[in-house]
């Protein structure tokens, strides 16, 4: 065998191994890729559930409600509130505000929430999408607001409840 033709072997050996690692590295490349968006979507969303609820409380707390954009009693008022601030999809947060005893001064007022996860990608959806972020946040009461706030509960979300709040 001459030179040339030994190189030529030698190449067209190296191309198909060189696609024979590609065919094997890219789907676990992939994989990673999802993985580090999804998982990413994922710990931006509980922060925005910690957040969301401890201005809620927070707001709950010291402020009075006349002037949130939403209707009902005070305690909606503060749950469609609360909402707002965690800033995802509402129809995939819930919001519970309870009092222990009574609206006073020096009491302490209760918020939680729960929001469902999803998978971005959709590589993940066996992982993710049954998982619920929770946030409890626990403040005393600084001010009044003008109507009394009471015990509120929105529904759980599927396959949940609140007895962990």
């Amino acid at each position: 065998m001459t030179r040339r033709r030994l190189l030529r072997s030698r190449s067209k050996d190296s191309r198909g191994a060189s696609l024979v690692e590609f065919a094997l590295v890219v789907p676990l490349f992939l994989i990673l890729v999802m993985g580090i968006i999804d998982f990413s979507m994922t710990y931006n969303d509980y922060n925005s559930v910690r957040q969301g609820t401890a201005a809620g409380a927070r707001q709950g707390v010291v402020d009075t409600l006349n002037g949130v954009s939403c209707s009902g009693t005070t305690s909606q008022k503060l749950a469609c509130l609360t909402k707002q601030l965690v800033g995802l999809d509402a129809s995939k947060t819930k919001v519970k505000i309870s009092l222990p005893t009574t609206y006073s001064v020096g009491e302490t007022l209760r918020v939680c929430t729960m929001y469902q996860f999803r998978s971005i990608t959709g590589m993940f959806n066996s992982v993710l999408n049954n998982r619920i972020a929770k946030a409890k946040i626990d403040m005393r009461i600084e001010k009044l607001d003008a109507s009394p706030m009471t015990n509120y509960s929105e529904t759980a979300l599927a396959g949940q409840d609140w007895s962990w709040c």
